[in-house]
């Protein structure tokens, strides 16, 4: 839980210090920087945007770096700084300080762990399938080590072996050299998607208890090209691409037993995109044994009062909620308000 922010220098802040409460809404027009007190949060969380892919975007227009930092969990303080402290200095500093000393993204992840849901998650439900892994690997990144090691191996292996396929095809290598990268890549594969595996378990488990007498049925399987990785090396040689993996599987999502992509309204692909990120969060406290934030960055944007708190009732008591919005909304009084 933050429960307290400091923005410096980042997007529209020059240095800005909030507040944090278990139930907050931050209201303004569009354009004040709701949207970025959120950003910072989620940076802080995992290192990365949800708005960029560029760090350097954050920092305020005619700046050298900006700073963030929070106090999380009662009292424990985080702080990432990005840029360059000096005119002169043309690389960027990236640095991460937890508890005064300075960690890895990689040993701080699952500390503070998050949630985002934002109206571009209906891509979720309605986009392409690689959406869908990215969606998946945004969660258990968080929570399980041998993942991101796994993922990270993975990728670099696609590149390498995409390489060598290509060599391959032009008679530059033999085919023989593929060997052990299609051992490598099965190993990784199968490591991959065995924790996808039980991620798609616990979600179904969930969306099965959450919608018990309801008449919606929501329901998540994963697909993957049951073939090994030797059948396919031909038409990879062919091709010079990378068939065989974990970056080719899919999560299919239906509801009421039809394909969620292909016949879900906009209303009931957010309520789907708002019970997996109901339990999404419940997993990552399970599995972190640390609080989590939600953060809703205009997610109820298409939404009445009504429907709003329903929404919003998804969620457990112990997760902090923090919501921005630019018209006003009905919200139980437990809920503080910043104005910007």
């Amino acid at each position: 839980m933050v429960e307290s922010l400091t923005i410096e220098r980042c997007r529209n802040f020059d240095s800005r210090e909030f507040r944090l409460f278990p139930r907050t809404i931050i209201t303004g027009a569009n354009g004040v920087g709701k949207s970025t007190i959120l950003e910072a949060i989620r940076v802080l969380s995992v290192g990365k945007s949800f708005r960029t892919g560029r760090l350097d975007e954050l920092i305020r227009f005619d700046e050298r770096h900006f700073r963030l930092e929070a106090l999380i969990n009662r009292q424990q303080k985080v702080e990432f700084f990005y840029g360059s402290q000096f005119e002169l200095s043309e690389g960027r500093d990236r640095q991460l300080t937890y508890q005064g000393n300075s960690i890895a993204w990689t040993d701080f992840l699952g500390a503070f762990p998050t949630v985002l849901f934002t109206p571009n998650d209906m891509e979720i439900v309605l986009g392409s399938p690689d959406v869908r892994r990215r969606y998946l690997d945004s969660v258990l990144w968080q929570v399980d080590p041998n993942y991101r090691q796994s993922q990270l191996e993975f990728a670099k292996g696609l590149r390498e072996k995409a390489a060598l396929l290509f060599m391959v095809k032009i008679n530059r290598a033999s085919p023989d050299e593929l060997t052990p990268w299609n051992a490598l890549m099965t190993g990784l594969t199968e490591v991959i998607r065995a924790a996808r595996l039980r991620y798609i378990a616990y979600l179904n488990d969930s969306l099965a208890s959450r919608l018990k007498g309801q008449d919606a049925k929501i329901t998540i399987k994963y697909q993957a090209d049951p073939r090994p990785a030797e059948e396919m090396i031909n038409q990879e040689i062919k091709t010079a691409q990378n068939l065989y993996g974990a970056h080719r599987d899919e999560m299919m999502i239906e509801f009421d037993a039809f394909s969620a992509r292909r016949y879900a309204s906009r209303g009931q692909s957010r309520l789907v995109v708002a019970y997996l990120k109901a339990a999404e969060a419940d997993y990552l406290r399970e599995r972190t044994q640390n609080p989590v934030t939600v953060l809703l960055d205009d997610a109820m944007s298409e939404l009445d009062n009504r429907n709003t708190r329903k929404l919003l009732e998804l969620f457990q008591p112990d997760h902090q909620l923090i919501l921005t919005s630019a018209a006003t909304l009905d919200l139980p009084k437990d809920w503080e308000t910043i104005k910007l």
